[in-house]
């Protein structure tokens, strides 16, 4: 009804700007999470950006650890934490996320309107401008908005690569001829037309239209949940709606609340789908109330069961699943890092055969077997590995052959080793098999770390006849 003219064509929504108690702090909640976007990819710890997902080489920095492409375990527990901790907050406070931190909203409030303020002025300004056809002040208008626009969509979409990119790398990009960079080129042309597109023009038809979040609510909601509602048992019937002798509510019908509406909704009509639980209409109807002389609040945040006069339930089934799985999640996600080591090892058996007879006597048959060393360094410092001999082995008689051990491994570098181990045949059982753990030992300015691993050795079942 607010969204389309009689003939059915969309009408550009330029909500009123609102002040009140949650516009200033949805206001520096936006100003803080704009600045951490662009400020994050030049912020350096440990000589690295604090963020940044190298696709091409696997690797993936975030602030103070580093990650590689075998820890997928690792993502997973991140987007169960992130999914089921937005379902554990949606079924607690309603479409909070959309009206505070989606970046949606704050890129559309944050960035882009501002930019419509700064060139056409207030809403009333640019509603009048969007209803006179075409002048000299018109177009200088829409021209200087349209540049501006273009221009920190590309500052937006350089941002975004900024993180899968090194940010000097980028510069240098930036600087160089396109036909020098042609990939980065399209990526961020094509970044900058659909950011464009969606902030300065598509805007809240994305999360009416598109985002499947606000679909979610009938779902994922129940009538204990907080949302923003208005009281209608308070504010109906309407000022002018009775005759002049009938009681009235609040409600003074000034339809502020559907101005300041960046979706266009009349949150008089109860709980919406396209409503993003911004608070603006919180502000704006407090604002009237403050001047009529009425108690605040005939537009809060609450619940049906509150809007009842019954007491809502935070800590009901719903909430305690999703906490409980957002928790398990989270768990699982410190566990795995907490657990994870600097030097990630892995061993593997030579491509040829499974075993070689050094020596044979009648008191001993000496075996030998070959195997590939895999070391990562996925710490941020330089470590120094070796293998150690462990008195059991002594005792066993297996001694390893390492001649590149001691290695020094650069943070971040791979290589591969090759060693040797001979052991009496006299270890091995009936089948010719012996388990047993290799000590490898890496030591950094942090200190000495022992890994442990499994290594099959293997020889002939039988006594070899020399």
């Amino acid at each position: 009804m607010y969204k389309l003219s009689k003939d059915g064509v969309r009408l550009a929504r330029h909500p009123m700007a609102v002040h009140g108690f949650f516009s200033r702090y949805r206001t520096l909640t936006r100003w803080i999470l704009i600045s951490l976007f662009f400020l994050l990819p030049w912020i350096k710890v440990n000589g690295l950006p604090s963020i940044l997902i190298n696709i091409p080489d696997r690797r993936f920095t975030f602030f103070w650890m580093s990650f590689w492409g075998h820890d997928a375990p690792l993502f997973f527990f991140v987007l169960a934490s992130f999914t089921l901790g937005l379902l554990f907050v949606t079924s607690a406070w309603g479409r909070v996320w959309c009206g505070w931190a989606c970046p949606q909203t704050i890129g559309i409030d944050g960035i882009f309107r501002q930019i419509e303020v700064l060139v056409e002025g207030n809403h009333t300004a640019r509603l009048k401008l969007d209803r006179v056809p075409f002048d000299r002040e018109k177009i200088v208008k829409r021209s200087t908005k349209w540049f501006l626009f273009i221009l920190m969509s590309w500052l937006v979409s350089l941002t975004f690569l900024s993180y899968f990119i090194r940010s000097e790398d980028l510069i240098t990009m930036v600087v160089s001829p396109p036909h020098e960079n042609w990939i980065p080129f399209l990526i961020t042309t094509v970044i900058t037309l659909v950011v464009a597109f969606n902030y300065c023009w598509y805007r809240e038809q994305f999360c009416t239209d598109v985002c499947p979040y606000g679909r979610l609510q009938s779902v994922l909601m129940d009538e204990d949940s907080i949302t923003v509602v208005y009281d209608e048992k308070r504010g109906e019937p309407r000022k002018g709606r009775l005759p002049e002798k009938g009681k009235t509510g609040d409600c003074i019908d000034c339809f502020k609340c559907v101005v300041v509406c960046p979706t266009g909704i009349d949150i008089r009509r109860g709980i919406q789908m396209e409503c993003i639980a911004c608070t603006s209409c919180i502000d704006a109807c407090n604002e009237v109330m403050q001047k009529v002389k009425k108690p605040k609040g005939l537009i809060r945040y609450d619940s049906e069961n509150g809007l009842k006069g019954q007491k809502s339930l935070f800590w009901r089934m719903r909430t305690c699943v999703y906490l409980g799985l957002c928790f398990s999640a989270f768990i699982g996600l410190f566990l795995y890092v907490y657990g994870r080591s600097d030097l990630d090892v892995t061993v593997l058996r030579a491509h040829e055969r499974p075993y070689q007879v050094l020596h044979t006597s009648q008191e001993m048959t000496l075996i030998t077997n070959h195997f590939r060393v895999n070391l990562k360094n996925q710490s941020y410092e330089e470590l120094e590995v070796d293998l150690q001999q462990t008195e059991e082995m002594k005792a066993s008689g297996i001694d390893i052959v390492a001649s590149k051990f001691p290695e020094t491994v650069q943070f971040g570098e791979t290589i591969e080793d090759h060693i040797f181990i001979k052991f009496p045949q006299s270890v091995l059982d009936k089948k010719g098999q012996m388990t047993f753990q290799l000590h490898i030992v890496a030591k950094s300015k942090k200190g000495r770390e022992t890994l442990r691993k499994d290594i099959h050795l293997v020889g002939p079942s039988k006594p070899v006849i020399e």
